[in-house]
């Protein structure tokens, strides 16, 4: 475990730091208690200068202000597996946000702890346990036990709404890019047979029905959260299942990648959310959002050229199920009879 001082707060504290995680480090109350410090401790955190997460557990304010809402949520489960018994497994919304998995919709108040089997799970303040079992696979991220990339995907499709338990297990089903966190720990892609044999393996168990459709429905050739959201209004709707990440060609090679295909109609459809527009994309970095939004057009020009429809929906259309309908309808896309 690495060390570092913070003149500002307090040069006798010890700071919790994961490389790994690349997050701000944590300060505890009792280690500042063992130091003589607990007092200054509190008034870093009067003074502004600390921001307490849980009970005993403090973070630099800058830092704190600095995150965002996932990396937040990250850091109230680093606070609670500080403040846990040795061996706790944390799980479900818990294990899936260090596992960096997205989330559609925000992140639970409460962090999920497993226990051993029982009737019902208990709670703390902060902490909602679950007495399902405990993981015979965990990983270790950082500081913190987690149940295991399959483990956590069976017990959030047992749990969280299909649309969610879908675009995690998307992500779940695709081997993690270099820099990402599974890809640091050696965490490869789950297939779906492991999904379905450690659901098996739990039975029986809560949920494990809808777990079970969630499962079936998954693809890895999902490109992002939003084209698995998209699916799954498809799916809602009745429409045919499209085929996904279909190259197009033309006269001069080849276009790219249509996110959604219907062969029989000849139709691809696209969706573009913000993870490739704007300052916050995450590809092709290294050009101007401008130059990003030519290349698309010239990219949709091409397509347009040879296949027999192309629909671009927004995001307030696929939000909107009956809107979606309506405008995909007028391209032939409509649920079989």
């Amino acid at each position: 475990m690495s060390t570092e001082c913070y003149p500002a707060i307090a040069p006798t504290l010890w700071a919790i730091h994961t490389v790994a995680m690349k997050e701000p480090p944590l300060y505890l109350t009792r280690e500042a208690a063992r130091l003589g410090s607990a007092r200054d401790l509190r008034r870093s955190a009067q003074q502004g200068a600390l921001v307490r997460v849980a009970t005993g557990v403090y973070i630099d304010s800058a830092g704190w202000d600095a995150l965002d809402t996932d990396a937040r949520y990250r850091t109230r489960v680093r606070s609670a597996a500080l403040r846990s018994s040795h061996g706790a497994q944390f799980s479900h919304d818990s294990a899936a946000a260090l596992y960096r998995l997205p989330s559609i919709g925000s992140w639970p108040q409460q962090v999920h702890e497993l226990t051993a089997r029982s009737a019902g799970g208990t709670s703390r303040r902060g902490i909602r346990r679950h007495g399902l079992g405990l993981d015979e696979d965990p990983r270790l991220i950082g500081e913190v036990t987690v149940t295991s990339l399959a483990r956590t995907i069976v017990d959030l499709s047992c749990t969280t709404p299909f649309v969610r338990a879908v675009a995690m297990a998307d992500t779940a089903l695709q081997e993690p890019h270099v820099g990402e966190i599974r890809n640091e720990l050696g965490v490869p892609a789950v297939s779906k047979h492991q999904l379905l044999q450690a659901l098996g393996s739990l039975l029986p168990y809560p949920g494990s029905a809808r777990a079970r459709l969630a499962i079936d429905f998954a693809d890895g050739g999902s490109g992002s959260p939003g084209e698995s959201f998209c699916r799954v209004q498809f799916h809602a709707l009745g429409l045919p299942a499209p085929e996904l990440q279909v190259e197009i060609f033309d006269e001069f090679g080849s276009i790219g990648f249509a996110d959604f295909y219907w062969r029989h109609l000849g139709l691809v459809c696209e969706y573009d959310g913000s993870s490739k527009y704007g300052a916050f994309r995450q590809f092709q970095r290294n050009i101007s959002a401008e130059q990003v939004l030519w290349q698309e057009k010239v990219r949709e020009d091409r397509m347009r050229r040879v296949v027999g429809g192309f629909a671009r929906p927004t995001s307030e259309t696929v939000r909107d199920r009956h809107a979606l309908a309506n405008y995909l309808r007028p391209y032939g896309l409509v649920p079989p009879r």
